[in-house]
């Protein structure tokens, strides 16, 4: 079995720290005034596509559906949801106008009381 060859003694590696030549590679970049303006407009032209990038992206934000058109209406007594769906949509779906009145009022399987507060969506001249 080999063993590996020993360290070397002290004071035989040499490292030199902070050599002349180290000192001026890494002093600092030295541009030139071309160097500088093409550095500038480089800057200038990434600064330029985020910006827009950026633009382009919050107004196709604002592009998005917002949903149907609501209204609010206050719930009177004995009036049910169903009531409420054939009274603002009549030519509609009933059950669907009704989902689309819990799915906006995050109502679920909870019921209306009177006096509630609730918010319906338009169709047409009814609400």
């Amino acid at each position: 079995m080999a063993l590996a060859a020993p360290f070397p003694a002290a004071g035989t590696v040499r490292v030199t720290v902070g050599s002349r030549s180290n000192r001026q590679a890494w002093n600092g970049l030295h541009l030139t005034a071309r160097g500088r303006a093409v550095l500038m407009l480089l800057s200038a032209v990434f600064l330029l596509g985020v910006v827009l990038l950026s633009g382009a992206i919050s107004a196709e934000a604002g592009t998005q559906s917002a949903g149907p058109a609501t209204a609010s209406i206050v719930v009177e007594r004995g009036q049910s949801l169903w009531q409420i769906a054939t009274r603002i949509a009549p030519g509609a779906d009933p059950r669907e106008v009704v989902t689309t009145i819990r799915e906006l009022n995050g109502l679920g399987d909870t019921t209306i009381v009177a006096g509630q507060s609730i918010v319906v969506p338009v169709y047409g001249d009814h609400a």
